[in-house]
């Protein structure tokens, strides 16, 4: 027993649902399932595993819940669940279509499995390939016409329509038995008892066994008609279904085209003013930099007038510093050589010191 029955009997079956699939999962981990829910399982899923797995999780959690494992003789026992009403279906719907299979088998009767080219126990992949493999391939689906084609892919493609097909295609293959055993009791008859034929109420066992007949066929020919125009009517809602999808989803693409636009004009609009905003930038910086420039070039000019005034005042007074000492040199000249017995040389000598 595993660690999640002993803890469900040690609380008394007391349990939460995750407590339940965790028991579950533990037996399908463990390979120890229920082997006749199991065998069960894999007959509804008709050989599928995933389906076969899922439907087992169901059947085991009904069972489960409805009664709970106890112990007994040192072994778990499990007390048999209800089978759930989706399982019967399947199990009935898997009888019609293996049933299908025989009957269509012994009658060779025109149906829509027989345009795919697939066996009424096909299971929907099945269907569904052979429905993308004449499609893929039109020189397969030449001889079909197009009308049954389009059916048959509109019916089994459908889940749905598919069943309620099988149903009365069977119902029409049983009357259609009943009706030939019928016929072939009343030649029987007719070896046997010749005169039957000869007597008045044979007139009003035919007329009564035509006019059933009569009736059958009517019935089920508005049978069929009621259905196709149930199944048109269902196509036409799946169609206007599908273009509201397509209206819808139209609707919201051109949205986001337009919001895409909106976006773009927003970022080309805010790419705009952040260029001219670097445009004014760079202009005000040229700007400052001429005003600049032309600043250091006026004070320059103004440093080298300046320095040129300084030069000629210079210039000026060494010039005027020249002239007085010349002015003074010749006066002392003049001084010194109205002295007697002073020579020019030795004037020039006493005087040079202005110079």
């Amino acid at each position: 027993m595993s660690l999640a029955e002993f803890n469900w009997h040690k609380k008394g079956a007391c349990v939460s649902d995750k407590e339940i699939y965790q028991l579950i999962a533990d037996e399908l981990k463990t390979k120890q399932v229920d082997s006749a829910l199991w065998t069960q399982a894999k007959e509804a899923a008709l050989g599928d595993p995933d389906k076969a797995e899922a439907i087992y999780i169901r059947l085991r959690f009904v069972e489960l819940v409805k009664s709970p494992p106890i112990l007994g003789s040192g072994a778990l026992v499990s007390l048999p669940a209800p089978v759930p009403r989706e399982l019967k279906e399947l199990n009935e719907l898997s009888h019609i279509r293996r049933e299908l299979t025989t009957q269509l088998a012994n009658h060779k009767k025109h149906n829509l499995y027989s345009i795919l080219k697939v066996s009424p126990d096909a299971d929907d992949a099945a269907i569904a390939k052979a429905i993308s493999d004449l499609e893929l391939n039109e020189q397969a689906s030449s001889g079909i016409h197009p009308s049954e084609l389009k059916y048959a892919k509109e019916t089994l493609g459908n889940a749905s329509l598919r069943a309620q097909y099988d149903g009365q295609l069977l119902e029409s293959l049983s009357n259609r038995m009943s009706i030939g055993n019928r016929s072939y009791e009343a030649l029987n008859e007719e070896e046997y008892a010749p005169s039957w034929w000869e007597s008045r109420k044979a007139s009003f066992i035919i007329g009564v066994f035509s006019l059933s007949i009569m009736g059958y066929l009517g019935t089920n020919y508005l049978k069929e008609k009621n259905s196709h125009e149930i199944q048109q009517q269902a196509i036409d809602s799946q169609k206007a279904a599908l273009q509201s999808i397509a209206n819808a989803a139209q609707a919201r693409a051109q949205a986001e085209v337009d919001l895409r636009g909106d976006a773009s004009r927003f970022v080309a609009e805010r790419q705009s003013q952040e260029m001219e905003l670097r445009n004014r930038t760079a202009d005000r910086m040229r700007e400052e930099q001429r005003q600049l420039q032309e600043s250091r070039m006026l004070a320059e000019q103004q440093q080298k007038e300046a320095q040129q005034a300084r030069e000629t005042a210079q210039q000026t007074q060494a010039e005027d510093l020249r002239i007085r000492r010349e002015k003074q040199y010749w006066s002392c000249m003049n001084m010194q050589l109205s002295q007697q017995n002073i020579s020019s040389y030795e004037a020039s000598a006493r005087c040079t010191a202005y110079r």
